[in-house]
């Protein structure tokens, strides 16, 4: 496009300035938001970011409604992001919950190894209390 053919208006439009952050140029100055003036063509009254020092500038140009896409897919990006980033800290927790079951687990079955030995210990006691009590008593009786 060349000047001849379109102005531009920097004015105020009906989107505000917080719905669409400053844009940087190539000459890393604040890119205003502006508004396509020209009849009959397809990008009237299309709105863009472009150069402070439009028409003698460094051809910076971006269209609105693609920085709107853009800013969207980031926008989604960053919140998958954040799920992505509440999901492992989900799995680093659930980890953690198995890993103290396991232990818990482990612990529990050492107990039980523990009491059958006990049982075992106090079964052959047991045996032997009642063998003795047994053996002690027919001798008794014997003359």
């Amino acid at each position: 496009m060349s000047a001849s053919n379109h102005t531009v208006d920097s004015g105020s439009s009906s989107r505000s300035r917080s719905e669409h952050p400053p844009s940087r140029c190539y000459c890393n100055q604040v890119a205003p938001l502006r508004t396509v003036r020209f009849n009959g063509g397809r990008n009237a009254g299309r709105a863009f970011y472009g150069c402070s020092g439009w028409p003698d500038s460094c051809g910076f140009l971006r269209w609105v409604d693609e920085v709107d896409e853009l800013r969207d897919m980031e926008d989604k990006l960053m919140e998958a992001a954040t799920e992505n980033a509440e999901l492992r800290l989900q799995i680093d927790q659930l980890e953690r919950r198995v890993r103290e079951l396991l232990n818990a687990s482990k612990n529990k079955q050492e107990q039980i190894e523990e009491l059958a030995i006990e049982s075992d210990v106090m079964r052959e006691r047991m045996y032997s209390a009642y063998a003795d009590r047994n053996s002690s008593s027919s001798s008794r009786w014997i003359w």
